[in-house]
């Protein structure tokens, strides 16, 4: 059985996945294939990508699934444009509707009607709460768990709690707008002077540096109530066609916003400390409530709060589950994964095949990898042995890009598409910030370490598969690590498996056989600011052109300056 999958919202994070046989076979963003960053829309070109993936055209597709109800967003915007009576009204013309921004939306829905054609009740619509749950749970190893979703806004929902039992899903809560985790921590972005579309984590960043002194109000704002739920104090905001805006009381409250580009002092810091507080209790406060309910050892959370990894490591540390899985999909474009993984329970009655891997996306051929090369006439060889050629760069104080097999699936480099560098050294990673990727001191870089050596670096133990987790950094090895470790001690990491991500196990493993240190990389995506990860040849070789990126490994080839 063949099952399309399709999924963000329809005005950021579109995306596609294949399913065969409960197994995921193929997942891409459109951003990555138009290389604009959160495209919206109807995701063609995924489509495409993922059916060449799995060998496949649309007359193989088996089940489409779709992780939303488009109709209801259409539905919200005619009502407060014209109100209830808008289909009698003069206004319910065709120039109405073709020249306003309700256009693309009625273009997504058209190309939803053409899938839908002849395929009768093998079209299915998933609500998005529903999706995102699945996403987690459906492709987690656990027959059992509590189940937490929470997100921005997708559809009219904004966060839901179920119970996840062999290939069923039940659901018995769903919060509405106004009620939104994720739209207050981008309103209190926006104002602290973060205004770029998913720029909250950079809030979260800066929230290592300050202390919770405004977490009593943040508490008013953000008030727990029964069964794990929550409740926004309406008054300190306003909401215009689904999104969130700071209202004058919260001005009045907590003093003027911050503009974009002003230092940020310790009052942001503070603030933005007492939100990351706020958040995290009501994330433990449904877990809590989850686990008493569910009984289950094991949590699967999922939806755009879910990238917070400084609240996922205090579920993980201490909230009352064994286990907590989050995994590189808990986005919107994810929910295309869920979509299809729900409509092949919902067929079967049988569970899907684990994730295995987030390596999902289109694949580096070798050859084809060679004729851009050629084409763009770069300087470059072939090597026998990437890994050590890399680790030996590295090793020498080198800042090198790494491209190898099939992109990654979701936000988060995972070792296939990176910017690499010695954890160690503070001159390069000044060099990393100057040349490469400037950001704030405050955000740091994450860590890629060899799941074995897990144990050498961090008390718990966890594994972080995904690098959505923190840990804390055992005090004899910060040093070792200095150009990721936090001021708290803590560090965002990525456990790296032989299994999972061989090729770049061995980069680690070089790296440690070179160095006699540890088998541990900073690690950041190959990007370009304001632009999605690198997918092929030609976007790593932009990267590499434009930035301070010493050398570039492409499958078995390394391109130098």
């Amino acid at each position: 059985m063949l099952i399309l999958g399709l999924g963000g919202l329809g005005y950021k994070d579109a995306s596609a996945a294949v399913v065969r046989d409960g197994r995921i076979v193929a997942a891409v963003a459109e951003e990555r294939l138009t290389r604009t960053k959160h495209q919206g829309g109807y995701p063609a070109l995924a489509i495409d990508a993922c059916l060449r993936m799995a060998g496949a055209g649309l007359a193989d597709v088996d089940h489409v699934a779709v992780a939303n109800n488009p109709w209801l967003a259409l539905r919200e915007k005619i009502l407060a444009w014209y109100g209830h009576g808008f289909f009698e009204s003069p206004e319910f013309r065709a120039y109405h509707i073709f020249h306003d921004e309700i256009h693309a939306t009625l273009r997504y829905l058209k190309s939803l009607e053409d899938l839908r054609a002849g395929r009768g009740g093998r079209f299915h619509v998933v609500r998005h709460h529903l999706a995102h749950l699945a996403s987690s749970f459906l492709a987690s190893p656990h027959e059992h768990a509590a189940l937490l979703d929470m997100d921005g806004r997708g559809e009219l929902s904004t966060s839901a709690q179920g119970e996840g039992r062999g290939a069923g899903i039940e659901v018995f809560r769903v919060d509405h707008m106004p009620n939104s985790l994720g739209l207050l921590h981008g309103a209190v972005s926006d104002y602290l002077g973060f205004t770029g579309q998913g720029d909250e984590f950079r809030v979260m960043s800066i929230s290592t540096q300050g202390e919770p002194t405004h977490l009593d109000r943040f508490q008013q704002v953000v008030r727990l109530a029964a069964d794990g739920a929550y409740e926004l104090d309406r008054s300190y905001f306003t909401y215009r066609e689904g999104m969130a805006a700071l209202s004058d009381r919260f001005t009045q409250v907590f003093g003027p916003r911050r503009l974009p580009g002003e230092p940020v002092l310790q009052r942001h810091r503070d603030l933005a400390a007492s939100l990351q507080r706020a958040i995290e209790g009501a994330v433990l406060h449904a877990a809590r409530h989850l686990r008493e309910r569910t009984r289950a050892d094991a949590l699967c959370f999922a939806g755009g709060v879910a990238f917070n990894w400084l609240a996922n490591g205090r579920i993980a540390a201490e909230g009352p589950f064994r286990h907590v899985y989050v995994n590189s999909m808990a986005g919107d474009d994810g929910t295309a994964v869920g979509a299809a993984l729900h409509v092949w329970a919902e067929q079967t009655g049988a569970r899907p095949e684990p994730l295995g891997t987030a390596a999902l996306g289109p694949a580096i051929e070798e050859s084809a990898a060679e004729d851009v090369l050629r084409s763009v006439r770069a300087r470059f060889e072939r090597v026998a042995d990437p890994a050590a050629a890399a680790a030996a760069r590295i090793a020498a104080g080198e800042i090198v890009g790494w491209v190898q097999g099939r992109a990654e699936f979701g936000p988060r480099c995972l070792g296939k598409r990176a910017i690499l560098a010695d954890p160690s050294r503070a001159d390069v990673k000044a060099r990393l910030l100057r040349e490469v990727k400037p950001r704030e001191d405050h955000h740091t870089f994450a860590l890629s370490l060899a799941e074995e050596a897990a144990g050498q670096v961090f008390a718990s133990g966890r594994p972080s598969p995904w690098m959505l987790l923190w840990d804390t950094v055992r005090p004899e090895r910060r040093a070792e690590l200095a150009c990721v470790v936090s001021p708290a001690g803590t560090a965002r990491w990525h456990s790296v498996t032989s299994q999972r991500e061989p090729a770049f196990h061995q980069l680690l493993a070089a790296f440690s056989a070179r160095t006699g240190r540890l088998p541990a990389l900073l690690n950041t995506s190959l990007n370009l600011p304001g632009r999605p990860p690198a997918l092929d040849t030609r976007d790593a070789l932009q990267v590499f052109a434009t930035t301070g990126v010493d050398a570039l490994f492409v499958g078995p080839y390394v391109v130098t300056k």
